[in-house]
């Protein structure tokens, strides 16, 4: 009898796994102690968080704050200089008839303002940036570019890569050939959604810089059927959206030290920053709250990982990625060897894997198993987010929490991006997630031999 169970003991040891038991041990405590959907709360009730702001100041205060309660090894901030662009009013009308025809309308980030007066022109429409080509004389027009987002894509995402051309580099296009302002449809998957969804654009350095709003999806197909029915209808566009000069925020960072190779990091994080229609609980305050409960989780279950696990809060992703550039700058002149990166920038929704390059995915194959523990296991092949794309650049595998992505865009850059949007379970198990991902990579060796950024 003796015998047997002595048997039995050894052979349970053999098929041990400390990995395996460390990441439950970690998902155990998320899951059954998070702070996140709490500190949600709390974050959001700051409200929007537009870099250069008071309320962006109040973002870096509460996260020092937050991550300071949990003892972590280190908590500090670091300056970053970010824009600093105000919306102002806003308000366009379609002209029929003697009568003035509300349109709903959100300024785009970083757009100029019609700072000489009202313009009042003749609105074209042109199907997306490809059908630009297509139209005549554009001299002294406004352009309405309104390709709409395919609502019937099961990656949300990947719409948003087919029709978001147009927001961000119609103004440009448009001015190129003579246009006095731009109008495009809102970048949602909701076909009649009345509010508007803002968003940033990119002036090219060769065309005018003319003003740029986002249509409500509603008052886009009103609009285009009242062009259809009334050729030469003009529109009235009065923008008070002007940039001030940049000023100096920062990125927020907690480090859990490792037990073996503290000078080997592995970075996890989300941005601080929201457009400034609403509080952003999807985007990104859901990327903010999975990072500080990721690191939460592996400190209070004591599965402290071979290397340090670094949580980056990042500033102003929103208007350029500027917070992202400069942690990779800085982390660059100190030096400093990462070994993996991952962002959470899709939405606090239910978790299903995370994504890589192809290559990168391949050389981890290694740790599904792991990561499948916490219900997020499956890979797909893509990038990282904007905000660890330069940490990638300089050699660093980098990936991203890969969510259900279905109604991400009935949120994303709108007023409803409020809390109420977002359910405590399914940001409870992307934190979960963020946070096995975390251990495991901070544990295990690197898909990569790691170098000092170059």
């Amino acid at each position: 009898m003796i015998a047997a169970l002595l048997a039995l003991l050894i052979a349970n040891s053999a098929h041990a796994d400390p990995v395996a038991d460390a990441v439950k041990k970690v998902l155990r405590e998320s899951r059954a102690h998070s702070s996140a959907y709490n500190n949600l709360r709390e974050f959001t009730a700051i409200g929007s968080r537009l870099s250069g702001t008071p309320n962006a100041d109040k973002a870096v205060d509460w996260a020092v704050k937050k991550l300071s309660t949990y003892g972590f090894d280190r908590v500090y901030t670091q300056p970053v200089e970010v824009p600093h662009w105000e919306r102002g009013s806003e308000r366009a009308s379609a002209l029929l008839a003697g009568r003035e025809i509300p349109l709903a309308i959100a300024t785009l980030g970083g757009s100029v303002g019609t700072s000489s007066g009202p313009i009042e022109a003749e609105v074209v429409e042109a199907d997306g940036l490809e059908a630009l080509k297509d139209l005549k004389n554009l001299d002294g027009k406004i352009v309405f570019f309104n390709k709409p987002m395919n609502p019937m894509k099961s990656d949300a995402f990947e719409a948003y890569g087919e029709a978001v051309g147009q927001r961000g580099s119609g103004a440009s296009k448009a001015a190129a050939r003579g246009a006095v302002a731009m109008l495009v449809r809102s970048m949602t998957t909701l076909t009649d959604d009345p509010l508007p969804h803002t968003g940033g654009l990119r002036y090219s350095t060769a065309t005018a810089k003319i003003p740029a709003a986002a249509l409500s999806t509603r008052d886009a197909n009103y609009l285009s059927r009242l062009i259809k029915e009334n050729p030469g209808l003009r529109v009235h566009l009065d923008l008070g959206a002007r940039s001030l000069p940049p000023v100096v925020s920062h990125n927020v960072i907690a480090e859990l030290k490792g037990r073996e190779k503290p000078d080997e990091i592995v970075v996890i994080g989300g941005h601080l920053d929201s457009w400034d229609l609403g509080p952003g609980a999807h985007d990104d305050g859901a990327g903010v709250v999975e990072s500080i409960e990721a690191l939460r989780a592996l400190k209070a279950s004591g599965a402290r990982p071979r290397r340090t696990a670094r949580a980056v809060l990042f500033m102003s992703e929103e208007e350029g990625g500027f917070g992202g550039r400069e942690y990779a700058k800085q982390a660059h002149l100190l030096g400093e060897r990462h070994t993996a990166a991952i962002e959470t920038d899709r939405g606090g929704f239910a978790p299903l894997g995370f994504s890589a390059s192809t290559e990168t995915l391949r050389s981890i194959a290694g740790w599904k198993p792991y990561l499948a523990l916490s219900g997020a296991g499956a890979f797909f092949p893509g990038g990282t987010g904007t905000d660890t794309e330069p940490l990638e650049d300089q050699g660093v595998p980098s990936f991203e929490l890969i969510p259900e992505s279905f109604h991400y865009f009935d949120y994303h850059h709108a007023a409803r991006d409020t809390l109420s949007a977002v359910d405590p379970k399914e940001l409870r198990d992307g934190a979960a997630a963020m946070a096995a991902f975390a251990y495991v990579a901070a544990e295990l060796d690197a898909p990569a031999t790691p170098n000092v950024l170059k």
